[in-house]
């Protein structure tokens, strides 16, 4: 990690990326209490996170534009877009024409530019980091994501309280304008190699998109993969019935408390994920991690109706080996595919993570007004355990090395 704090390269991304994710809490709690407000309904809220959230689904089309093209622009182009978009709302209510049509509009299209940079970070860390700090590299950007999203889920409303939903826009607008200005120093010292590529046109396109997908359902990736897009759909099915969970529990007042346990188990992971990868192949990590899961979220649904405290603790232990072996699955990403196709994977990846998620949502939704919300939790813990057996049976993945000895399979 002392080397990570002296490479000015990552430094730059880290604080780009940690800015502007503040952005896209901010926007996206903005967006929800703006559209409420001037909708005067729940249902244009619910529409405004909707459409925030389904361009994600479309991450897949950027892969390919991201391999192709300037990293860096990738990173610095999107947030400035982005600042000025978000800058239209202060400006439109500035002059009275602010409506819920406008929020309902801008929105998706600051979501959709979003798409970009991700891809180009999970493309740039393995060229501004060597092999052996890539695992320590993606956990602390992970924790500038889940720590950014923790810290403004528990604050949103005191900042809409404080500032105001469109003065928010405003304070969001210029994060991304400062994060732009940190991305724009990073310094790449390998030579690009596109002039030795056919012309981008639109075969080359889809072209270069088929083989994105071609590598991720290769055999070992796909198994690694399939079993995760079903726990983030039942990770999303428990996020989506934790209002109802909270007032079998107690009330309103236990929601925060729930939503903050589920967040700071990832949180935790995160910051283990040096120590096991070090210790532990990434095989054996993967099996174990979710094992012990597994029997975290019964226990959890062992103590829903005896002890709050108890299942909360749970709650936090179930998501800790999940937050660890993501790093593992986001630097073995990095690794095995080749260098020119790091970000057409990354977006596949995330294409699949993300259309998984509001089905889950819905899922859960359904399952707790059908069986209540214990039974959900019994659904986790056996959909976790089913992953861990299953990779416990394929005995490639289970040679899986260590991260830093791993050079492609």
């Amino acid at each position: 990690m002392n080397a990570l704090v002296t490479n000015k390269n990552f430094i730059a991304l880290f604080f780009g990326r940690l800015i502007s994710n503040i952005g896209d809490s901010l926007y996206y709690i903005a967006a929800m209490w703006l559209a409420y407000e001037l909708g005067g309904s729940a249902f244009y809220a619910g529409l405004a996170g909707f459409l925030t959230l389904l361009p994600e689904c479309l991450s897949f089309l950027a892969g390919p534009i991201v391999d192709r093209l300037s990293l860096k622009k990738m990173l610095v182009i999107p947030s400035i877009l982005q600042g000025l978009l978000l800058m239209t709302i202060p400006t439109l209510y500035l002059f009275h024409l602010l409506t819920v049509t406008a929020v309902l509009i801008i929105m998706p299209l600051v979501a959709l530019i979003d798409l970009f940079p991700y891809p180009a970070e999970d493309a740039l860390i393995p060229r501004l980091v060597p092999q052996n700090q890539l695992v320590a590299a993606n956990s602390g950007m992970s924790f500038s994501y889940q720590g950014t999203d923790l810290i403004f889920s528990l604050s949103g409303g005191l900042l809409i309280l404080l500032t105001g939903a469109v003065n928010l826009y405003l304070i969001d607008a210029l994060t991304f304008f400062v994060a732009a200005t940190f991305f724009a120093t990073i310094r790449l010292k390998w030579p690009s190699q596109k002039e030795a590529r056919p012309p981008f046109d639109f075969s080359t396109y889809r072209a270069d998109l088929a083989a994105g997908f071609r590598f991720v359902i290769q055999p070992l990736n796909f198994t690694l993969l399939l079993p995760l897009l079903a726990i983030n759909f039942f990770l999303s099915a428990v996020l989506a019935a934790l209002p109802s969970f909270a007032n079998q529990l107690g009330g309103p007042e236990k929601y925060g408390i729930l939503l903050t346990c589920y967040t700071l188990g990832f949180l935790l992971g995160t910051l283990t994920s040096s120590f096991v990868s070090r210790r532990l192949s990434m095989g054996k990590a993967l099996i174990y991690g979710y094992a012990c899961s597994s029997l975290m979220w019964l226990l959890a649904a062992c103590a829903a109706d005896q002890s709050f405290v108890l299942c909360c603790a749970f709650i936090v232990l179930a998501n800790l080996p999940v937050g660890a072996t993501n790093i593992m699955f986001n630097t073995f990403f990095q690794v095995t595919p080749p260098q020119d196709m790091i970000g057409r994977v990354s977006a596949v990846i995330e294409t699949l993570i993300a259309a998984a998620m509001p089905l889950g949502a819905l899922f859960g939704g359904a399952i707790a007004a059908w069986l209540g919300n214990t039974p959900l939790l019994v659904f986790q813990g056996a959909v976790v355990l089913i992953t861990a057996l299953v990779w416990m049976m394929n005995k490639r993945l289970r040679r899986i090395p260590r991260l830093e000895g791993l050079n492609g399979l």
